[in-house]
């Protein structure tokens, strides 16, 4: 095998692990990646020594320790999520609900920041994790303020069902962007996960979306009568966000 084949079988590997974070066994890896059996044992035994991975009780392999402190390193190296994180942090304060910095990844949203609220109820930590692009009011702020081209590409078929309340009609997820671009902002209600909801607003440069800011939290505490105020500050998080890292190039679209 080629060095280059090897990086990209690694690289391969590390993507499929961080969409799994319960782990998964060495049959499942090896079926994933296209390898033998014996060839993703010793792979995976070659980067757990190292650190990259870990393996638990019930032999599931999942990220290691050391993919912590690279991923700190990239994440502090990020000039948006450096500028965004005060504008968070106001608005986490605001709202006392927790709030998340996302940006558009191979076709899915991934949030980049979290500022946990003082609330009891929390949504767990989703830095470094992904969802769908069409269930997380983040990824409808992001597409709705995307280029024509961009959601067309997105929408040429049916969407995955995670809930009943998921919206799996393209025709319909076009209507929904387009109130989203009159309002300014996102709302996702029990979409992705029962129970959860969240607000979001674009992150803007010319118009267009290089990133979205949401506030989430149980559904009970973000009903859609009760979005419109969360979306405002929101919408203020994002222009201070804008302002921090784009200086005046925020303006409409050219």
């Amino acid at each position: 095998m080629r060095p280059s084949e090897s990086a990209a079988r690694v690289a391969d590997l590390l993507n499929l692990l961080a969409d799994a974070p319960r782990g998964l066994g060495v049959t499942a890896i090896s079926e994933e990646l296209g390898i033998h059996k014996s060839s993703a044992s010793r792979l995976l035994a070659t980067l757990a020594q190292r650190g990259l991975l870990q393996r638990g009780g019930s032999g599931l392999y999942s990220l290691g320790p050391s993919m912590i402190r690279f991923a700190g390193v990239a994440m502090a190296g990020l000039d948006l999520v450096r500028h965004a994180h005060a504008p968070l942090v106001r608005l986490s304060q605001a709202t006392r609900e927790t709030v998340n910095l996302a940006v558009l990844d191979a076709g899915q949203v991934l949030y980049v920041d979290q500022v946990t609220g003082p609330t009891t109820i929390v949504t767990g930590n989703w830095t470094g994790r992904r969802s769908p692009i069409h269930v997380s009011s983040s990824g409808k702020a992001i597409l709705a303020f995307s280029p024509p081209e961009r959601i067309d590409e997105m929408l040429t078929d049916a969407f995955d069902s995670f809930t009943d309340r998921t919206i799996t009609d393209p025709a319909r997820f076009r209507a929904v962007l387009e109130l989203v671009r009159e309002r300014g902002w996102a709302h996702s209600a029990d979409e992705y996960e029962v129970g959860l909801s969240t607000v979001a607003a674009p992150v803007l440069i010319h118009g267009r979306a290089v990133a979205a800011v949401s506030v989430s939290g149980p559904t009970f505490r973000i009903p859609l009568d009760q979005a419109a105020p969360l979306g405002d500050l929101a919408i203020q998080a994002s222009r201070q966000i804008e302002a921090r890292a784009f200086g005046g190039a925020t303006g409409d679209q050219e």
